[in-house]
């Protein structure tokens, strides 16, 4: 550890990049607007979306590239048009891999991902309020099993989610408040 803090105080800085991705609310509530930005020192994309809340589906989506390396990278944001009415859905990205290896943008590529796995959190942010308003006193188990129900695709994606993990046992073990399996039907016809 010594070597690798000295390393750093001699270190020469070659490369940047900063990400940061902003999701708003748009009342009343019914859709989310999304700015994502990346800027290194050969690019600046700014990633503007709208989608609609819950379904994730993308409403619009544009690109402004402030600074790129060659002016044929602007012909990239054309890959974003196979993206409206698209739903934000694990397997996505692996869908379009293809057409956007051939017309699209690497860094774009990312920013979008970066985007999505965002509003997936500001989602849950949202599901969180949601529910403590239905349920005063839902304990964090209690949210997570219902959360489950809409995003089973999250179990396993962590170790905090894996089957055996401490958390997900307290889950399975969890009494739900009444009134909370209403939401599984909910869940069951997204």
């Amino acid at each position: 550890m010594e070597k690798l803090r000295q390393a750093q105080n001699e270190d020469h800085l070659v490369y940047n990049r900063k990400k940061n991705v902003d999701i708003f609310v748009i009342p009343p509530g019914k859709q989310l607007r999304v700015a994502a930005e990346m800027e290194d020192i050969a690019h600046h994309l700014r990633l503007h979306m709208l989608v609609n809340q819950p379904s994730l589906k993308i409403m619009e989506i544009k690109c402004e590239m402030v600074r790129i390396p060659d002016p044929i990278c602007q012909e990239a944001d054309r890959s974003l048009d196979l993206l409206i009415g698209e739903r934000i859905v694990p397997g996505l990205m692996r869908r379009l891999d293809k057409e956007w290896a051939a017309n699209g943008c690497t860094h774009l590529r990312d920013l979008f991902h970066d985007a999505c796995y965002d509003l997936t959190q500001a989602q849950s942010v949202i599901g969180k309020e949601d529910l403590t308003k239905m349920f005063p006193g839902l304990t964090e188990a209690q949210m997570f099993h219902i959360f489950f129900w809409f995003r089973p695709d999250i179990k396993d994606s962590c170790i905090r989610y894996s089957e055996n993990a401490p958390f997900m046992k307290e889950i399975n073990n969890t009494d739900l408040p009444p009134g909370a399996e209403k939401l599984k039907a909910v869940a069951a016809g997204r």
